[in-house]
């Protein structure tokens, strides 16, 4: 508990409303090379509008990624590091403001059930965009932004892929004990997990003090669901970074989006290949 705390501090430190761009974010490099379309949402059941921008290659694309970073306050650049990537890669991406920051409305309040809410309507907006209809449309969500997509998915959102960075499933060696509504009552999220049709790819480091690299490897590997690829990476922190959780200590924040190359790697070759799948 203590360290989700901490992480919770350190991405929200310092910010305000209206802020557009934090210190451990950037604008991603040579942002002339592709095309950059503003797209609002709406939260229906809050009335709340809120902003993001779609990038994407100016050659053809077949698929999109929506980035949702972890707990915290986070702009349309969080993850710009992997954002970049995934452009390089012929890989469009979608990042929005949080609730209260940025071009988005409404308060920032720390509060899982608002982020899985503006995650769903996010995702329900660009299926609903005319252009992106034959697009594949996944979701990469680092940490509680894994949590909040898992939510999301239950509430019957047509995703084509998930990334799972970072994110945790387990509490002392057992699933989770969070229960999803659906149409026919409550299910577990150990059924959530055994349950997944789409591909899955989820990966932690073994320095991650928020995720138990080594609980969560077995838990996920006792449910035998083909769907799911585990990446356990050596030496990686919750951000999949060389190195410990200790940037609260260090204060090193400006590089906390800076993912290993290697990690990178695995992530950008996982959503290029296996992806390509369920098109």
């Amino acid at each position: 508990m203590r360290t989700v705390l901490i992480l919770m501090f350190i991405l929200s430190f310092n910010v305000g409303f209206g802020q557009e761009i934090f210190d451990f974010e950037k604008e991603i490099d040579s942002l002339e090379n592709y095309h950059s379309q503003e797209i609002n949402f709406l939260d229906t059941k809050e009335n709340i509008k809120l902003s993001g921008t779609l990038i994407t290659p100016k050659t053809n694309f077949s698929k999109i990624v929506i980035i949702a970073p972890g707990s915290g306050k986070d702009t349309r650049h969080s993850h710009y590091v992997m954002a970049e990537r995934f452009l390089k890669n012929g890989i469009a991406v979608y990042r929005y403001d949080d609730r209260g920051i940025g071009k988005s409305e409404g308060k920032y309040k720390r509060n899982i059930k608002q982020n899985i809410s503006d995650l769903y309507y996010a995702f329900r907006k660009l299926r609903q965009v005319d252009s992106l209809s034959n697009k594949t449309i996944g979701i990469l969500g680092h940490s509680n932004g894994g949590y909040a997509s898992v939510n999301a998915l239950q509430k019957g959102l047509k995703i084509d892929f998930l990334i799972l960075m970072s994110t945790p499933i387990e509490k002392k060696g057992e699933f989770l004990n969070h229960k999803f509504k659906t149409k026919k009552g409550k299910t577990t999220f150990k059924e959530v997990y055994e349950s997944l049709k789409i591909p899955v790819l989820f990966i932690t480091g073994t320095n991650d003090t928020v995720v138990n690299s080594v609980n969560t490897y077995k838990l996920l590997k006792e449910l035998n669901n083909p769907k799911i690829e585990i990446q356990i990476l050596e030496g990686l922190n919750h951000f999949l970074r060389i190195g410990i959780d200790n940037f609260y200590k260090t204060k090193d924040y400006n590089s906390l989006y800076e993912i290993d190359e290697n990690a990178l790697n695995i992530i950008i070759k996982w959503t290029t290949n296996t992806v390509a799948n369920t098109v």
